[in-house]
């Protein structure tokens, strides 16, 4: 989608400046994206009228923060399209999430001789959690190996795939190749062998969207400071 050069210089302020003599050009929204003017504004909306600790109070502010935090999970709900709200899980951001899976269902479902599969592709973030959770667990990381075209060979894949595999946790879309992963697959191969998938959909959800029922995955996580929202809020499905 084009935007005009003056809808795009009102909404992201930011943009309207110089720097080294020249305007400011910004590409790293990999990274993390600048925050519209929307955005902005909704949050100093929100510190104006209606702060307050949520789901702590029957007083008038306590309930209007409450009912717009758990519209905001729905919405969530919606636009993933989860079958129910009470799957979407506020975090601080993919990290957190990633880490709030091994640590829960690595402790509950890891035993020794077990097996993690990730890929060589991953965001040290969904490589270090499971790292740890498998020396404390004595389980087996095993790794997907990329192709010299820089996409999953799934071939590999599918002999990595045991009865001990667990859990297979893949990123949807590559940080540092921008691969676009075969995710449905590999959610159904895992499946296969009952074990459970996790997607880090960090970098996918802000150009393709999820629909993680389609999907089929298992556990879904994603950040908000990637998606035009605040830095410190995530997303685990």
């Amino acid at each position: 989608m084009n935007f005009p050069i003056d809808r795009v210089s009102r909404d992201f302020p930011i943009l309207n400046q110089t720097v080294y003599n020249r305007p400011l050009v910004y590409f790293d929204n990999a990274a993390t994206t600048q925050k519209p003017v929307q955005v902005m504004e909704a949050i100093r909306e929100y510190y104006e009228k209606e702060n307050c600790n949520i789901h702590r109070g029957v007083h008038y502010l306590s309930q209007k923060a409450t009912e717009m935090h758990e519209d905001t999970r729905k919405k969530i709900q919606q636009f993933i399209n989860a079958p129910s709200s009470n799957e979407v899980i506020f975090t601080r951001g993919t990290t957190e999430s990633i880490n709030l899976v091994a640590s829960s269902f690595g402790r509950r479902f890891l035993s020794e001789g077990d097996e993690v599969i990730i890929s060589v592709m991953e965001h040290h973030s969904n490589f270090v959690p499971w790292q740890v959770i498998c020396r404390e667990q004595k389980a087996i990381l095993k790794f997907i190996p990329v192709t010299e075209t820089g996409e999953l060979d799934m071939n590999a894949y599918r002999d990595l795939l045991t009865e001990r595999t667990k859990i297979v946790a893949v990123t949807h879309v590559s940080n540092v190749l921008g691969t676009i992963n075969p995710v449905k697959e590999i959610i159904r191969l895992a499946h296969k062998r009952n074990a459970a998938v996790l997607i880090d959909g960090a970098q996918s959800i802000p150009h393709l969207g999820a629909d993680v029922r389609d999907m089929d995955c298992d556990f879904f996580c994603f950040s908000g400071h990637k998606m035009y929202g605040p830095m410190g809020i995530g997303v685990l499905y």
